[in-house]
């Protein structure tokens, strides 16, 4: 009996290019010290026990990166320089190109800590994205609220921008060359306002898609974190 062939059997098999991407890094106090911490996102393959390239070029199918990209059992996490506080661990999701957008929202809740908010970047054909927003809390980090977006509410990223480190680069990656735009996407990244806004103590205000996919807003009031 024949094999059944896949979508992704059917993709001309050629080398693709990898590309390192553009990697978040965050300052603030979210363990409530009194002192400025980073956050630096990483992402991993648990195949190759390394950090990998988050995007690729020379693509003319989908399924060719998306097979890509599962293969390798990525995980997205951000890094704290301070070692007292726990990795914000992102998703080990097999369709993951790493976070599409990671903020500190400042302290959103008057406890002395900064709160995170991230969305995650996944490599499929859905446009249904989630924003969630964290605060660390007793050792570990917590969920106060999560809310559904789309992949456009967030602002693009440059795809091989210089000034961001290797974490890890490896001959078989693409040198990061910078370009115009993604000097151009870059400020626009850092100018977008995000989709949490403060309005009071434990009241905040988000940005969120709603069933008519439409992009509204909605006050809210945060769950206290024991």
């Amino acid at each position: 009996m024949a094999a059944v062939k896949t979508i992704a059997d059917t993709v001309p098999k050629k080398p693709v290019n990898s590309i390192w991407g553009y990697r978040f890094v965050i300052s603030g106090d979210f363990n409530g010290d009194g002192k400025p911490e980073n956050l630096a996102e990483h992402y991993y393959s648990r195949r190759d026990k390394k950090e990998s390239p988050k995007f690729y070029d020379n693509i003319e199918n989908d399924w060719q990166v998306w097979d890509s990209v599962m293969k390798k059992q990525p995980y997205s996490f951000a890094l704290p320089d301070d070692t007292s506080i726990d990795t914000l661990r992102i998703s080990k999701e097999k369709q993951l190109y790493g976070i599409a957008y990671l903020k500190n929202e400042g302290d959103l809740n008057d406890d002395g800590t900064d709160e995170v908010s991230y969305v995650i970047d996944f490599a499929d054909a859905s446009g249904m994205n989630t924003c969630y927003l964290v605060t660390y809390k007793n050792d570990k980090w917590r969920e106060l609220y999560s809310f559904q977006t789309r992949d456009w509410e967030v602002p693009e990223l440059p795809l091989d921008a210089v000034p961001y480190g290797t974490y890890g680069n490896t001959e078989n990656v693409a040198p990061p060359k910078q370009r115009a735009k993604d000097a151009e996407i870059e400020k626009a990244l850092k100018a977008f306002p995000g989709l949490v806004k403060k309005l009071g103590k434990n009241k905040i205000e988000v940005t969120y898609v709603n069933e008519d996919a439409e992009s509204v807003t909605k006050a809210v009031t945060l769950k206290k974190i024991k």
